[in-house]
């Protein structure tokens, strides 16, 4: 049996939903399983220094600041290549990745 939950609550979805369907504007921006999505996107922290053209191109949106860059992406071990050991990545919450998808202001 399948049930259809919409909520703005983000917690909710974290104790719930088994599949998360993100919908921005009437456009699906994001549909797949939780444990796929948390599975999969990181949020990437390091020097600012290491972001150059390409490498924006690889974030869903980045927020800068003088101490450097955080940015969220959706394939963390294609950013654990391309960096190494030069950033820091961490798991992100429902809500990092569904503000990251929605925000104008962190999009690349």
């Amino acid at each position: 049996m399948y049930y259809f939950f919409s909520t703005h609550i983000t917690s909710d979805l974290d104790k719930i939903a088994d599949y998360i369907v993100l919908i921005d504007n009437g456009e699906i921006i994001l549909s797949s399983t939780k444990d796929e999505i948390l599975n999969n996107y990181g949020l990437v922290k390091g020097s600012k220094e290491l972001l150059d053209d390409e490498t924006k191109k690889k974030f869903i949106g980045i927020k800068v600041n003088n101490f450097g860059f955080e940015g969220l992406v959706n394939d963390k071990k294609q950013m654990k290549r391309i960096f190494g050991d030069k950033v820091l990545i961490e798991k992100p919450t429902l809500e990092d990745i569904m503000l990251y998808h929605t925000r104008r202001d962190f999009n690349v």
